[in-house]
């Protein structure tokens, strides 16, 4: 499910407003960042790594929507957070890297990361590592048939 414009917005002006409070800090301390989604309300709530709250928006078809699959609302995210990494938001953050943007479920559980942020390192993520056990497997076999 794509999210409207006014949606968008919203959810790029808390990231932003991330940005400028974290952008500011003297000492990067924070080192990953976790968002919250209240499917009743369809506000999502980013929190640093200490619980802190740092920002909240309402994403109205999440909540219009409550059945809404999991998996529809992660894709929509990590589309978002790396339409953002494309245009350089996230080098305004004075954060440790790397670090990771992480879905979390209402006991702050970690769901899936929606996006990895680090200079020097490549994550591989289940669309790039489809197919691969079936690749090992027959590898592996015909290593042994040899």
């Amino acid at each position: 499910m794509s999210i409207s414009k006014q949606s968008r917005e919203a959810l790029l002006d808390a990231i932003l407003s991330i940005t400028n409070t974290l952008g500011r800090a003297e000492n990067a301390t924070v080192t990953d960042l976790y968002f919250q989604l209240d499917r009743t309300t369809g506000v999502i709530t980013i929190f640093d790594d200490d619980d802190s709250e740092l920002a909240q928006a309402t994403i109205a078809e999440w909540a219009e929507s409550a059945q809404e699959q999991p998996a529809s609302i992660e894709k929509t995210l990590r589309t978002e957070l790396a339409q953002m990494q494309k245009v350089g938001l996230f080098d305004k953050i004075n954060i440790l890297k790397p670090y990771s943007c992480t879905l979390v479920d209402e006991n702050k559980e970690a769901i899936v990361d929606l996006i990895y942020i680090d200079d020097d390192t490549l994550v591989l993520d289940s669309e790039l590592l489809q197919g691969l056990d079936e690749e090992m497997n027959d590898f592996l076999k015909h290593l042994l048939e040899e």
